[in-house]
């Protein structure tokens, strides 16, 4: 099984990330951009998107971040991080797209805008902080949701949020934050001088 992965975005390193934390026998290969890799007949036939994420098992081409993580977790049930029932998986299908229709769009505006007006976010924030209220993670234990989310809370721009309204989830994103799939994948600015 191989990643195709570039760690720097949160699609990426919230795959990756999953992958080194539970220390899942998948071979993570960073792809180079400067070798416009991705826009090569080899790559395109396993993303017609040329994008990354995606994973490779056997015959199997898989793209889409969320759908990887899924894949991962069912493949390795081990990791215990997707439940087994509809009702589980009801809720963590909830909570990663919640996280790619609601909280990815606001990150990506609040990017692009001249000026850093939180206001959007601020109520998706609250949202989560109230899921999190008397728990550890998103659902109680691990789970796929919490590295989808995380990820994009762990950016530049999530780093600099104002999380002093939403102590849970201010919480919950230090206990993130220090997981070893995220520490592994976290990406240091090089070093000028």
């Amino acid at each position: 099984m191989r990643l195709y992965t570039f760690t720097i975005t949160p699609n990426n390193r919230k795959v990756e990330a999953f992958v080194r934390h539970f220390d899942l026998p998948v071979e993570v290969h960073h792809v180079s951009f400067k070798d416009e890799e991705t826009h090569q007949p080899a790559f395109l036939a396993i993303n017609p998107m040329g994008r990354v994420p995606a994973l490779v098992d056997g015959d199997f081409r898989l793209w889409e971040s969320n759908a990887i993580l899924t894949y991962l977790a069912t493949i390795f049930p081990q990791t215990n991080a997707l439940p087994g029932d509809a009702r589980g998986r009801a809720d963590v299908d909830r909570w990663l797209h919640w996280q790619s229709c609601h909280l990815m769009p606001a990150m990506g505006a609040l990017k692009a805008a001249e000026e850093k007006d939180t206001s959007t976010l601020q109520p998706l924030l609250k949202i989560l902080d109230n899921q999190l209220q008397g728990r550890e993670y998103l659902l109680g234990s691990l789970g796929v949701a919490d590295f989808a989310i995380a990820a994009y809370l762990m950016t530049k721009m999530g780093r600099k949020l104002d999380y002093s309204a939403t102590p849970a989830l201010a919480a919950w994103l230090a206990r993130m934050a220090a997981l070893k799939g995220f520490v592994a994948t976290q990406v240091k600015a090089p070093q000028i001088g």
